[in-house]
């Protein structure tokens, strides 16, 4: 019998299956450390995962309302209603209705009235209750009894009038030093309307001049407010003095312009602001501030004063 070489000389001598597995587990030693590499970055990366959630989990208990600072007292601040609840912690709310029934208070008629319309009005429980309710403006609406005596208010200058008879209040002068107090509406309804435009961009902030809607400065609040009572002023705070009729502080009422003068002259007025009644202004005051109500002091008295 004849034998052929087929160029590998061992493989006759070869037991089978000897070789063979000793080079499968070769292969599976090198494969090993490969697996548990990659487990072990598998278990890095759950474990980053991991401290990932819970990082942010950590994150979402925060509220920015954690730094809110409290209320000096209960009521209407010039943008929203402050109360407490029944664990002594303060909450506010935008709407009236909500502040009433978080107070106790009654609004019998709020459904069918200024809800609905805007214009008609709504009931309060008492003057204790509701912190003092006064006739007239009180920064969000305008307050007045129907003929029951039960407190009702309106957004609506117009509607106030109706409702007291058309009577804007009136207006009181004193003759005192620290300037005159006034009634809560102005004598004039386009110089009311003026009033409340001023009154509802409280909060907005001081913008070098700003012409609105997003921010003012003292002179574009002024002119922006006195436009949506039909009156036109100029856009300088000296110049809108000059357009006005010069008037004394024994006859100041609401809707008013005062003007400061760093040198006391009319040219050197720099800044002017509307008169609210009980020694109280609306103004833009100076870069980094908000539009805000502020009282005549003498340490800050304004030198000259004009009716629009």
């Amino acid at each position: 019998m004849t034998t052929v070489n087929t160029g590998a000389p061992d493989v006759a001598d070869e037991p089978t299956g000897q070789h063979a597995p000793a080079t499968e587990a070769r292969s599976a030693n090198a494969a090993r450390p490969a697996r548990d590499g990659r487990i072990r970055r598998g278990i890095g990366m759950a474990a980053m995962i991991a401290v990932g959630v819970g990082a942010i989990g950590l994150g979402t208990g925060v509220s920015p309302a954690a730094a809110e600072r409290a209320p000096a007292h209960a009521g209407w601040d010039g943008s929203r209603y402050w109360f407490k609840d029944s664990q002594g912690q303060w909450r506010w709310t935008s709407h009236y209705s909500v502040y009433l029934a978080r107070t106790g208070g009654a609004e019998s008629s709020s459904k069918s009235t200024s809800k609905s319309s805007s214009a008609a009005s709504s009931t309060s429980s008492s003057k204790s209750s509701n912190g003092g309710i006064k006739p007239g403006w009180d920064g969000s609406r305008y307050w007045f009894k129907n003929t029951k005596g039960e407190w009702r208010w309106t957004s609506h200058y117009d509607v106030y009038l109706q409702r007291t008879g058309g009577s804007s209040g009136g207006s009181s002068s004193s003759g005192s030093s620290g300037g005159a107090s006034s009634g809560s509406v102005a004598a004039d309804r386009n110089v009311e309307a003026a009033v409340q435009y001023a009154l509802a961009q409280l909060g907005k902030p001081f913008r070098t001049a700003g012409n609105g809607p997003d921010g003012y400065d003292c002179s574009g609040l002024v002119q922006q407010s006195f436009r949506r009572g039909g009156i036109a002023l100029p856009r300088v705070a000296n110049d809108q003095y000059a357009a006005t009729t010069p008037i004394k502080a024994s006859q100041l009422r609401r809707g008013d312009l005062l003007f400061w003068s760093p040198n006391g002259t009319a040219r050197g007025i720099q800044h002017v602001a509307i008169y609210l009644g009980n020694n109280q202004y609306v103004e833009a005051a100076r870069p980094g501030t908000r539009i805000r109500i502020s009282s005549i002091s003498k340490g800050y008295y304004p030198a000259f004063m004009g009716r629009p």
